[in-house]
């Protein structure tokens, strides 16, 4: 089984390089004619409307081919619109989904607002979803898929941007659990949460972060992540795409 991973597509309709860079990489994973399962993790669209989440489903649809395609929410995200626009699409919402007999993929939602001063992009997982991580990850060894990494990675002005209650997620993740699949970071990290736990962040596909610049920076880089399931030994590794 072969699962491909896009975040941070920021989908505007005043940045046409957006859109084509959303094409660009969905049809880069288009051409490997082997997807089974897309992962949209968050920031689909610059500025949360109606409109804007119509013309993110019609450009995925249309230039892809997979039909197991799961979504979740982040900081730009409106989840209420998204159900609503992706309804009777191949977009789904889920919070589970059974990959084998043993292990299952956990969309956590870190969209919510932070209760208290934080700069904007910060996210925080509710109290119910901390509670479906815990059940969960302990019935059964898991894929934690959220949009915020769990662990504050980056530039210094990019990890003030993180999840306020990070801590109380991480400490509901089990131990079984075997990676924690994330975006927002605009740039591909892999670093250790706790124990054998790795946190695999993927690229965006709208624009990159510069995250050796102290300062805000933009670049070109683009790209996607691909994960190999083995059902046999339940067991998923993975692999990073940089478009030129």
């Amino acid at each position: 089984m072969k699962i491909y991973q896009i975040s941070d597509c920021h989908l505007s309709l005043e940045e046409p390089t957006v859109k084509q860079n959303l094409i660009k990489v969905l049809q880069h994973i288009e051409q490997q004619a082997d997807g089974d399962i897309l992962l949209l993790t968050g920031d689909l669209v610059c500025d949360a409307s109606i409109e804007r989440y119509t013309l993110f489903k019609d450009v995925i649809e249309a230039h892809t081919c997979i039909a197991n395609i799961y979504a979740i929410a982040g900081n730009h995200d409106d989840l209420s619109m998204m159900k609503k626009v992706f309804y009777h699409s191949r977009i789904q919402i889920k919070q589970v989904v059974k990959l084998s007999q043993t292990l299952r993929l956990l969309f956590i939602d870190s969209s919510l607002k932070p209760l208290g001063n934080m700069p904007l992009g910060a996210g925080r997982v509710s109290k119910q979803h901390l509670s479906l991580l815990k059940k969960e990850s302990r019935k059964h060894q898991s894929v934690v898929i959220i949009h915020h990494p769990v662990i504050n990675i980056g530039a210094q002005w990019f990890a003030q941007m993180g999840i306020e209650n990070h801590q109380a997620v991480i400490d509901a993740i089990h131990p079984q659990t075997q990676m924690v699949i994330s975006g927002h970071a605009h740039q591909y990290f892999k670093q250790n949460i706790k124990n054998a736990l790795d946190q695999i962040v993927c690229p965006a596909t709208s624009y990159g972060f510069n995250h050796d610049n102290p300062q805000y920076e933009r670049n070109n880089n683009i790209g996607y992540m691909t994960y190999w399931f083995d059902p046999q030994k339940a067991q998923l590794t993975s692999a990073v795409k940089i478009l030129d």
